[in-house]
């Protein structure tokens, strides 16, 4: 799966169940500054990526640092990837 692939699907997620339709996000915009991204929203997002994309959230990473903006969502997805 290409890289933009997976951009699709997590900005199609949270602007789907999270925003629910109500906005939009872009690459850098900060998901936990602005209150986007909360703590119910980011684990229905790790389960998401973990379902999604075929891989396992290591239970040590603090979330909040790898889900910062889609890039750094997407950037993480890959990692987890490539180390399956």
């Amino acid at each position: 799966m290409k890289d933009s692939e997976t951009f699709d699907a997590v900005k199609g997620f949270i602007e789907e169940h999270v925003l629910k339709g109500q906005g939009e996000v872009e690459a850098d915009t900060p998901l936990l500054e602005w209150g986007i991204l909360d703590s119910l929203s980011v684990a229905r997002l790790g389960a998401f990526v973990e379902k999604r994309f075929g891989v396992e959230l290591p239970g040590d990473t603090p979330l909040a640092e790898k889900f910062h903006s889609l890039d750094s969502v997407v950037t993480f997805v890959g990692e987890l990837r490539a180390a399956a």
